[in-house]
């Protein structure tokens, strides 16, 4: 029998993050770190969660968040499942920034006067429930179609949007990415910055907590999906399961794309 207190990628072991996070880092969120510019100083966390389905979850951790004094930047795709009003209002009035997930390139199919179309709906969409200032693409693994190139051709800023959490983000940062289930980037096709490489690495979360806690890094930006973090040995089984699969279609896409 799984004892889940032992298990990394559960909400106890989040809670251990999030506290190391508070107790040696200010937290910023995304619109406040492509606005403050070199105010910020260093030895800061930008946290980011892609809201990619559970938005029940993503409560649960924006609840840690707030319980800590951290502030964190949720960003929610615009599927029935995700799109849910009262929770987004609710990590709203907590502190924390809300954002959209966006996808429209994959969802169009590469169309992308019918991507920007979407994306300029979904914009009005949750600008009628909160603030938006910042967006993030979802990575769509199995799609072709990155979407983040629907800004080679188009600018977000002309729909009155901050930044997008990739394009925008500086090499002052140090980022780590859950993708995959490690904190490695191995099993990653899309979740990184553009042009930038990466020089730490955490395999574990108790890595990149050592990480966080041991000062000879600044400058953290940890992106997490909510899903993954779960409370419960069968929610972690299937999720487990979950990523050893997404993780082996991965592998095979990188192939066949070279």
């Amino acid at each position: 029998m799984l004892n889940i207190h032992n298990l990394d990628f559960t909400l106890d072991k989040f809670h251990q993050l999030c506290s190391a996070i508070a107790d040696n880092c200010t937290t910023i969120t995304m619109d406040r770190y492509m606005t403050a510019g070199d105010k910020l100083g260093e030895h800061f966390v930008l946290m980011r969660h892609d809201v990619d389905g559970r938005p029940r979850t993503a409560l649960k951790t924006a609840r840690i968040e707030e319980e800590l004094g951290i502030q964190a930047t949720y960003y929610f795709r615009t599927r029935n499942n995700v799109f849910v009003t009262e929770i987004i209002q609710e990590i709203e009035k907590m502190g924390h920034e809300i954002g959209y997930h966006y996808e429209v390139l994959s969802t169009a199919k590469g169309d992308c006067e019918k991507a920007i179309k979407l994306f300029e709906d979904d914009v009005n969409k949750f600008r009628n429930i909160c603030n938006l200032k910042t967006i993030c693409m979802h990575g769509s693994p199995m799609s072709k179609y990155d979407n983040r190139d629907i800004w080679n051709i188009y600018d977000f800023r002309d729909f009155g949007i901050l930044g997008e959490a990739y394009l925008s983000a500086g090499e002052d940062l140090n980022y780590f990415t859950d993708t995959g289930r490690g904190w490695n980037s191995k099993n990653n096709l899309r979740d990184f910055i553009p042009g930038k490489t990466e020089k730490v690495f955490a395999d574990t979360t108790d890595d990149l907590i050592k990480l966080v806690e041991g000062g000879e890094i600044s400058n953290f930006y940890i992106s997490l999906h909510p899903d993954r973090w779960t409370s419960n040995a069968v929610s972690w089984s299937l999720f487990w399961l979950y990523d050893l699969a997404n993780n082996s279609g991965k592998k095979v896409l990188r192939v066949v794309r070279k």
